[in-house]
């Protein structure tokens, strides 16, 4: 029978794991890089909000993740070491996020959960936040509110048919009245605070994760899509 070589697996493994790992850096890095030259725009850039979110998380931080057109970042930036540390959605659907923070905090009792959700899918399942503050569930909810659904609106632009031309995006807008996501938490029990420049992400997360109980962030973000 041939033998491995070494004790990590077959040879070279170990050199390409490290390859690798030194490219998921590097990669960290020039993302970091541009999160950072982003952190002054107002409404704020998502890449700016994921970096600023990932930086002021606690260390054992669970995450669930349904920022959907604004998730550039999240699985770079977020360190999550064991297996109970991300869940995300799998397919197409929206409205996941809110209910499924609640079930994985029952769950998990003892780690802090993060829930980055966007502001279309929060309008599919909000009554999920009654729950979380009728059963006194610590999740801090994050809401990424550029005002649409504008994965919507990215797919649609990617057909390049009459509403890409006109710039045009029929039912897609969530304005006109804009939800007030803060307000809409409060009746629910939760309560919460708005965030419009990336150096308050960090204030508001910690008085989330010190409220010991849900909390919600609602994050104006830069509304661009293309």
């Amino acid at each position: 029978m041939r033998r491995h070589a070494g004790k990590g697996g077959p040879p070279g493994a170990a050199r390409r794991r490290a390859a690798l790992a030194a490219k998921h850096e590097e990669e960290r890095s020039e993302l970091a890089g541009r999160a950072r030259s982003e952190a002054a725009r107002v409404p704020i850039a998502p890449l700016a909000l994921v970096h600023a979110l990932a930086q002021a998380a606690p260390a054992d931080t669970v995450v669930v993740d349904e920022s959907i057109s604004s998730a550039a970042g999240v699985r770079t930036f977020f360190r999550c070491a064991d297996p109970k540390s991300f869940y995300a959605l799998r397919g197409g659907g929206i409205g996941w996020g809110l209910p499924a923070a609640a079930g994985i905090k029952l769950a998990l009792r003892d780690r802090p959960v993060l829930a980055l959700i966007g502001d279309g899918s929060a309008m599919y399942t909000n009554q999920a936040l009654w729950t979380a503050a009728r059963e006194g569930l610590a999740v801090v909810y994050v809401i990424f509110n550029n005002l649409s659904y504008r994965i919507l609106k990215q797919r649609t632009h990617a057909l390049k048919g009459f509403s890409a031309a006109d710039d045009r995006y029929v039912a897609m807008d969530l304005d006109r009245p804009a939800i007030d996501f803060v307000g809409l938490a409060r009746a629910l029990g939760v309560p919460g605070e708005r965030v419009e420049k990336t150096a308050d992400v960090a204030g508001a997360l910690g008085r989330g994760f010190s409220s010991g109980g849900p909390y919600l962030v609602d994050v104006r973000l830069d509304a661009a899509f293309t």
